[in-house]
């Protein structure tokens, strides 16, 4: 299987041009995400890298012989999208008691 980067790399950058039929519905978010990376990096999983947000997206095209074929395609994900997962993950975070803040004494270094 091809690495997904080199995939969304090489789509141009974004959604497909090329129609087959009549778009009755045009590309709309799942709502699933994912992450990419450089699999010829350093390899080691403790090290920091360089990761791209994923968002997959369907349409629905009706080909000429009135068949309706579901398409789908990851695409890199916006700014106002990246900042919607990273809000939630936040959430999710402070609601399940997973974030400390700077003033919880197991964090202050001792002596303060």
């Amino acid at each position: 299987m091809a690495n997904p980067l080199t995939v969304i790399t090489s789509l141009g950058g974004g959604k497909s041009r090329e129609v087959k039929g009549v778009v009755k519905r045009d590309w709309v978010p799942t709502g699933r995400i994912d992450f990419a990376t450089n699999l010829n990096g350093n390899g080691d999983a403790e090290r920091p890298s360089e990761f791209k947000l994923l968002v997959e997206e369907r349409r629905i095209v009706e080909s000429i012989a009135g068949n309706e074929n579901l398409e789908i395609q990851w695409r890199l994900a916006t700014l106002k999208e990246a900042k919607a997962v990273v809000t939630q993950y936040h959430k999710f975070l402070i609601e399940n008691s997973l974030i400390r803040s700077v003033s919880d004494p197991e964090i202050l270094p001792p002596g303060t």
